[in-house]
């Protein structure tokens, strides 16, 4: 009997599948928890990713950024914990004996914050220009007064920015 072979994928590609899916998906305002859920998976392999490539993540800028505006660098997994319940991740993956059934969200602000981390981390890797980043910062900058977000930018000091 002849063994099958089963081939391998890249973990870089599997993410890049989840956020292209969570992409059309939110476009197409089908399932915003399928959104929180494809992201909040695929930001846990880019995480990992940009850190084996010696990058800042998303969480470690979170980290270091707190550390510059309070004077304290909070666990990067208490970080990373914070993070996941205001996107709404953590309710999509976890229901403990002690956790209500049911929980409120904001399912398309979460699914598009959800989205945003993940594509920060994928941007780190591989920039941002496939088409699908593209969209995302396109409809991020007409839906969320793009041109007021980078006068905010601008004013905050080179050393809270994220690393390039």
């Amino acid at each position: 009997m002849k063994e099958l072979q089963v081939p391998q994928f890249h973990k870089f590609d599997i993410a890049r599948s989840q956020l292209v899916t969570a992409t059309e998906i939110f476009f197409h305002q089908r399932n915003f928890s399928a959104v929180i859920t494809l992201a909040g998976a695929a930001s846990g392999i880019l995480d990992e990713l940009v850190r084996r490539e010696g990058k800042e993540s998303f969480i470690d800028y979170a980290c270091r950024l707190r550390r510059e505006v309070a004077g304290a660098t909070p666990p990067r997994k208490a970080t990373l914990h914070h993070i996941e319940i205001r996107l709404g991740i953590s309710a999509h993956k976890h229901l403990s004996e002690k956790d209500s059934p049911t929980v409120k969200l904001d399912l398309e602000k979460q699914a598009i914050q959800a989205l945003l981390r993940a594509l920060a981390d994928y941007m780190t890797l591989k920039g941002d220009q496939e088409d699908f980043v593209k969209t995302v910062l396109q409809w991020t900058w007409q839906n969320s007064d793009g041109k007021a977000i980078m006068e905010r930018y601008q004013a905050v000091p080179e050393r809270q920015r994220p690393k390039k």
